[in-house]
């Protein structure tokens, strides 16, 4: 995430970025040199991030009490849990929702990325699906080049080519029912939709300008997913 592009982008959201900036540094630091395990083709279907949690919550414990100056009122395990195993929101009496999300989210995310970069045989040579081929995501953002387009994957991110005319999630290539529409003042941005399944894109011109990473266009880019919802259709399932 480039922070500086965020602050620039939402001056009145000044505060909850740096909030989101400290928490999501503190995550970081404390998960470098996290023992993480070697995986095979099956390890999402084995439990494997159940069998890590214990581990991440201790660790989040220490950035919780670094960042908030006092230990959690709660428990983080459990939490996770819920967030990530059940994927149930999380709300815990008495504290910072929004923070709450930002742990829950980064550290699901920071987690699929270390577990990749340890175990990038399991990335398969060529890959033709909309769904990353490591976790499984489907991508919120991608990049339009004059070669084709570039899906990136928003949870442990990988990125990787994908055709233009298709929809990610239910892979209709039918010109008729495929399109997309761009935002007044955003002519290097827009969402391309699919109306077999309702699902929407955000693809970035990367022809017309220099593009940040995938994580803060997404970020940049808040407006489209309003419209996008305002015309009935549905983000992609994580």
């Amino acid at each position: 995430m480039e922070w500086d592009i965020l602050l620039q982008a939402y001056p009145a959201d000044q505060a909850g970025i740096y909030k989101a900036k400290a928490l999501r540094e503190s995550i970081d630091r404390h998960m470098e040199g996290m023992d993480l395990p070697v995986l095979d083709e099956q390890w999402q279907e084995g439990g494997v991030i159940a069998d890590i949690l214990p581990t991440l919550a201790r660790l989040l414990g220490l950035v919780w009490q670094e960042t908030t100056g006092q230990a959690p009122a709660f428990d983080i395990q459990a939490m996770l849990e819920d967030a990530i195993i059940k994927g149930q929101i999380p709300h815990v009496e008495a504290m910072d929702d929004e923070a709450l999300q930002v742990i829950v989210n980064h550290t699901f995310a920071r987690l699929l990325s270390l577990l990749r970069e340890k175990n990038p045989n399991l990335i398969p040579a060529a890959w033709k699906s909309g769904k990353c081929p490591f976790c499984g995501a489907y991508p919120r953002v991608a990049f339009e080049t004059e070669t084709g387009r570039t899906l990136c994957c928003p949870l442990c991110g990988y990125s990787w080519p994908f055709v233009r005319v298709r929809c990610t999630v239910c892979d209709n290539a039918d010109h008729a029912t495929l399109g997309y529409f761009e935002a007044e003042g955003l002519a290097d941005k827009r969402v391309y939709f699919c109306r077999a399944c309702n699902h929407y894109l955000k693809v970035i011109d990367a022809r017309q300008r220099p593009v940040h990473d995938a994580e803060t266009e997404d970020a940049l880019s808040l407006e489209l997913d309003d419209l996008a919802r305002k015309e009935g259709f549905i983000e992609a399932p994580q």
